[in-house]
């Protein structure tokens, strides 16, 4: 290959990675793979969690919402710098994102008990004590070909490029699956 062709090939590779920025991936865009550790959609309680491996009870709220799209959830307090922050972030992805999803802010002082059961449900750790939580629930492929729910969460603050790559994953699984979910 003559050095021309090859600084051609190499500045469209850079221009493609500038472009197509760092969550594209190999399969089709999803950044976040399926799994059991801390950057991955999890199907059971993940690897950090007290209940590691166990089912996840999904409560019927949520599962009435991702029926329609992907759900975003956070669960925070007016007075928390942190949660105050976060919800500064998730604002900025809904400009873009917000008619492809379902977002339900529970604000704890407003609706305590779905508050209590979210963090008890949805906390990494399994040891719910911090907020805010930011929740996401989506579908993905089981093993026997049905949809299962997945989902994936995270206290504090998270940035706008944490947000929006999770959320990304969630609608496109969520349109790849959809039709493969017996809810």
């Amino acid at each position: 290959m003559s050095p021309i062709k090859a600084k051609n090939l190499a500045l469209t590779f850079i221009l493609a990675a500038c472009v197509l920025g760092p969550a594209a991936s190999v399969d089709g865009g999803q950044e976040h793979p399926v799994g059991s550790g801390p950057e991955d959609w999890w199907i059971a309680y993940p690897d950090q969690h007290l209940k590691a491996g166990s089912a996840v009870g999904h409560p019927a709220w949520a599962l009435d919402l991702l029926k329609e799209k992907p759900v975003m959830i956070l669960i925070h307090s007016s007075g928390c710098f942190h949660c105050i922050s976060q919800e500064a972030e998730i604002k900025k992805v809904l400009g873009d994102l917000g008619n492809d999803l379902t977002y339900l802010d529970v604000l704890a002082e407003r609706d305590f008990e779905r508050a209590w059961t979210g963090l008890e449900i949805y906390d990494p750790g399994g040891s719910p004590r911090l907020i805010p939580v930011t929740v996401f629930l989506t579908l993905v492929a089981g093993p026997d070909g049905d949809a299962e729910v997945a989902w994936h969460s995270a206290i504090g603050h998270k940035d706008e490029r944490w947000i929006r790559s999770y959320l990304s994953d969630a609608i496109a699984l969520h349109g790849e699956n959809f039709a493969r979910w017996d809810r």
